[in-house]
């Protein structure tokens, strides 16, 4: 009985739905069958970061405000032509939080939360610096916290950790978005205490979107006691994560420009 080349059966396309065989969809082009997200497949398209930005962006963004649990449950499943790469995404979306503030040196009028706590002034004044120039660099560190939060809370969902990667990196990309489009607001009061009002806001709607995805990806948006699971672990998420990066994570960044410095 001779065995049918698997090149030539037909396997449903995970972008379109429509049936196709070979490698590729005949219909939209989409890989037919893709390996799960491992963290070692997630490093690997680190060097493919590139800033070329097409359509596939504002469709992601559109897909992750609409129902993001949904898109990368989809994005697991192998549906990645349509949408913007999470890596890419996520530093893109940074890239331009980045040169928005730190380039208008946005902040509140008296930054000075390190400064009062440390006895050296110096030091802690050096650090405040460090919180507010150093925007992208702490989302950068942030990031695998809170995708490392996620993945060993909801093991049980048995995502690895390279998907977990993947969401949190569509996630906070979006959220960040929300700093641009508040950007014109800031401009305007830079280094007044409307700054500090526009953080609380931001920090507010970020934990209310996180909800909402983590919502949407796990428990499909459809019962009260997962709405309630997620909105504690957000909550938590949040306060350990800023409690990390108050403690170690802006000290870290402030010796490696310090060592950065004494070696050029």
């Amino acid at each position: 009985m001779e065995i049918p080349d698997p090149i030539y059966i037909e396997k449903k396309c995970p972008a379109c739905g429509k049936m196709s065989p070979g490698i590729y969809c005949m219909y939209c082009g989409e890989k037919l069958q893709h390996e799960r997200v491992t963290l070692l497949r997630f490093a690997k398209t680190l060097p493919e970061i590139i800033f070329h930005v097409g359509f596939n962006i504002f469709y992601t963004i559109y897909e992750l405000l609409r129902h993001p649990g949904q898109m990368v449950k989809g994005y697991f499943a192998g549906n990645r032509k349509k949408h913007y790469k999470p890596i890419n995404f996520f530093l893109f979306i940074g890239g331009i939080v980045a040169v928005l503030f730190i380039s208008n040196h946005i902040s509140p009028p008296d930054s000075k939360m390190y400064e009062e706590w440390m006895d050296d002034k110096k030091l802690g004044h050096q650090l405040d610096l460090i919180n507010q120039e150093y925007l992208t660099g702490i989302l950068m560190l942030q990031f695998p916290i809170v995708a490392l939060c996620t993945w060993l809370f909801f093991r049980q969902r048995k995502h690895y950790f390279g998907e977990h990667l993947v969401a949190n990196a569509y996630f906070i990309g979006e959220a960040s978005l929300i700093r641009i489009i508040f950007f014109p607001v800031y401009y305007f009061n830079n280094k007044t205490n409307v700054v500090d009002t526009l953080d609380t806001i931001y920090v507010v709607l970020t934990i209310c979107y996180y909800i909402y995805a983590f919502y949407d990806w796990l428990y499909n948006k459809k019962t009260w006691k997962g709405f309630f699971i997620t909105t504690i672990f957000v909550v938590l998420v949040y306060i350990l994560v800023m409690f990390l990066t108050v403690l170690l994570l802006i000290p870290m960044l402030y010796l490696f420009k310090q060592t950065m410095a004494a070696i050029f």
